[in-house]
């Protein structure tokens, strides 16, 4: 090995190995900085370096780029995916999502979230990260029952323990069963606090929900029998947002049975961030819904739906 081998790869080792700056490496070996420079581009040329982009799932950059473009979006992440495999499509959007979350976070900032598989699946893909003090804020009531590990208070404690924050959560369930309790609760001065609080975050983050009576997570809980929900897609419901029912135009449907405790739909379209989970094919229509009523703003989305809505 020539000298000049020597120090090309004694650059290379201190650059990339100990992380180095090019200043310090110039001062160290008595070089200028353009020579560190130019030591380091010809390790890369000659194949002592080889840098490899180690990415667990693909996106369409194309088909994200269709979508964004057309229907006027901040920014849209279309992850590749098999549909047959519906848990590995979850695992890969809720990846993605969590990533493109703490590429937007920083220190003290508020999120709000939402509760299902969805949105479980983004909070578990955040394991270990650098960022810290990040608060969380439920922004819908409890499921109450089912699974607790997809409701909002367990993935709002979940969330904020990753980035060493607060939560807060609503004490109450999501939809109650008339106007006299949900009027009585949003008196309530815990509730009226949180709600208040979590108009005013920046960043929120969602998932939609399916009407279908299989996948419907307020069906399965049962806050949505089958006379209501059969109702509610008389009425032109193609899914809901924050439990709150939309038409395929993003219209809210008011019936007497919609009885909530969230925040305003309306209040999405005031956030900075606004952004949409989606990982099932069947959710085209309540996302287009979502898109339209200028709810979301962002959104990451498995490619078999997001093709669904590109065709419409």
């Amino acid at each position: 090995m020539s000298v000049k081998d020597h120090q090309v790869l004694r650059v290379a080792e201190l650059y990339y190995k100990q992380e180095m700056g090019q200043q310090e490496i110039s001062k160290m070996l008595g070089v200028s900085r353009p020579t560190v420079s130019r030591m380091i581009q010809e390790a890369k040329r000659r194949g002592i370096v080889s840098i490899n982009i180690n990415t667990p799932v693909e996106l369409d950059y194309k088909l994200s780029d269709q979508i964004k473009n057309k229907f006027n979006l901040k920014d849209v992440l279309v992850v590749k995916t098999d549909d047959e495999n519906a848990d590995e499509t979850l695992k890969r959007v809720g990846y993605v999502a969590s990533r493109f979350l703490l590429g937007l976070l920083k220190i003290n900032d508020l999120i709000g979230i939402s509760w299902g598989r969805t949105i479980k699946h983004v909070v578990d893909s955040i394991t270990e990260t650098d960022l810290t003090d990040v608060d969380v804020i439920q922004l819908v009531g409890s499921l109450g029952s089912g699974n607790p590990a997809i409701d909002g208070p367990e993935l709002a404690y979940k969330l904020a323990e990753r980035f060493k924050g607060s939560y807060k959560y609503i004490n109450s369930p999501a939809v109650v069963s008339d106007e006299q309790v949900k009027n009585a609760l949003l008196n309530q001065r815990q509730i009226q606090e949180v709600l208040q609080v979590a108009e005013n975050c920046d960043i929120v983050l969602m998932g939609l929900g399916s009407l279908s009576e299989e996948n419907s997570s307020l069906h399965r809980s049962g806050y949505l029998d089958e006379k209501k929900r059969r109702e509610y897609l008389e009425k032109g419901a193609v899914g809901h947002i924050l439990a709150q029912m939309v038409d395929e135009k993003g219209e809210m449907i008011k019936l007497p049975a919609n009885y909530v405790i969230g925040v305003p739909l309306d209040s999405l379209k005031k956030k900075k961030w606004s952004i949409g989970v989606v990982a099932h094919s069947f959710k085209n229509d309540i996302t287009l819904a979502a898109i339209r009523g200028e709810y979301i703003n962002s959104l990451v989305i498995d490619e078999f739906t997001a093709n669904k809505i590109l065709k419409v």
